[in-house]
Formats: C-alpha cells, structure tokens, sequence
C-alpha cells in the first residue's frame, strides 16, 4: 500500500494549472534543508535525481517539464522549475505564474523587463523569467521557457 501511495504521489497528474507544481511545497521541499533531508525526501517520493555537469541535482518531472537544486554546506540553496513549450504558450503560464504569486505575496518587484517578476523583499526570494521570443536562441528552435526560481539570496 505505501508503495502505490508512493507511486501516486511521484507521478505527475493531469492538471488545469500549467505551474502549480513549479513550488518547492509540491515537492515537499524548503530552501534552506540539509541535503540529506532533501535527498531522503526525493527518495520517498520517488523521484531520481541526476548531477548536472555543475555539480547541481536536477529532476525530470515530465517530458516538458524539469527543476533543479542547487546546495551550498550542503544546504538547498536553490530551486529552479523550468517549463518547456511551444513559442507562444509559455506567456499563458507566466500570467498564471504571475497571479499565483500576486495573490500570495503582492505586488513584485518594479522591473524595466516586462518579462521578469522579482520578490526580492522575502525569504525566499523568488525570480520568474519568461522566455517566449520567436528570435530568441530557444525561440528558433520553437521552444518557450519559463523559469520559477527559489532562492536563498545570503
């Protein structure tokens, strides 16, 4: 039974949000836990994490979708959610993004870029990025971005 709970709980399920799960609670997790926590808790889970060439943990949640950690004295320093799609949907998922946080913490940040949503006022710190330009280098590819980044800024 707790190994089908487990299985339910790791896999990824159909949602009408593009970016409820782009979260570090979704995950169980919280900047600043000790990397064992974190890994025992991935574990559980059933998820696998892979070292990337910079020494960072990253996951696979779904085919377009992605995040990865980041320890210093092996500490979660950092989150980083990442979604992949199609030129032209990923603005969608930034103004979802947007509204989340909105509703949650306020108003972000003032920015120059239109595309960048910044709560800087806060543990932890929150970055979105959105990339959904046709002339980008992902943009010629076809490929939007959104990035939803967690950090612990010290």
């Amino acid at each position: 039974m707790i190994a089908i709970l487990a299985f339910l709980f790791a896999t990824a399920f159909p949602s009408s949000s593009r970016t409820s799960w782009m979260r570090p609670e979704s995950f169980h997790l919280t900047i600043g836990m000790r990397r064992e926590a974190v890994m025992s808790t991935l574990k559980e889970y059933g998820w696998k994490p892979q070292k990337t060439k910079s020494g960072d943990l990253s996951v696979d949640y779904s085919d377009d979708k992605s995040f990865t950690l980041h320890f210093e004295h092996d500490r979660l320093h950092a989150i980083r959610f990442e979604l992949y799609t199609i030129v032209g949907q990923a603005q969608a998922a930034f103004d979802e993004q947007r509204a989340f946080l909105r509703d949650t913490w306020g108003a972000p940040k003032k920015v120059a870029a239109p595309n960048l949503l910044l709560y800087d006022d806060r543990l932890p710190n929150v970055m979105v990025v959105l990339t959904d330009d046709p002339k980008s280098e992902y943009g010629r590819k076809g490929i939007g971005v959104l990035v939803v980044r967690y950090y612990d800024p010290r």
